[in-house]
């Protein structure tokens, strides 16, 4: 569920974007201000934007970078990447253990997840809006598996 949300440009740059351009993500550590401010600028242009279209754009901003840009973009991808799989992982352990109206939520959780053509923001409220909707018994079940928020 949780890990369908992240895609490159959602989770890990959407969470970097919120604290400004001093906050910015480990593959422009190294880059100087102008490259870390058309990084900024792409994603501010297309915050509300959906999912595929923001991750397009980021994509292709990286791919107009200098290669040491660019070899830090593609190897923090694979490092998301790699953490999406684990946590795709402890995620079907998880559910094994959920009630089935925990089982059932879950699965919608998934399908606001997987939505593409929904913006970061739009996938958040649905997520929470959704949960907050749950009984307390199944909310609590699911927000144990999200890392222990109750």
């Amino acid at each position: 569920m949780i890990a369908r949300l992240s895609l490159l440009a959602l989770l890990s740059v959407a969470i970097y974007a919120q604290g400004g351009q001093g906050d910015a993500p480990p593959f422009l550590q190294n880059a100087d201000a102008a490259t870390k401010a058309s990084f900024f600028a792409v994603l501010q242009a297309n915050q509300n934007k959906p999912e595929a279209q923001v991750n397009a754009a980021v994509d292709q901003w990286a791919s107009a970078q200098a290669a040491p840009v660019k070899l830090a973009y593609t190897q923090f991808r694979a490092e998301v990447q790699k953490y999406q799989k684990e946590e795709e992982a402890a995620h079907s352990a998880a559910v094994a253990s959920f009630s089935a109206g925990a089982r059932a939520a879950d699965a919608k959780l998934s399908q606001i997840a997987s939505q593409q053509g929904l913006s970061f923001e739009a996938k958040q409220q649905q997520i929470t809006n959704f949960i907050n909707s749950l009984d307390a018994g199944v909310r609590g079940e699911i927000l144990k598996a999200m890392g222990g928020q109750q």
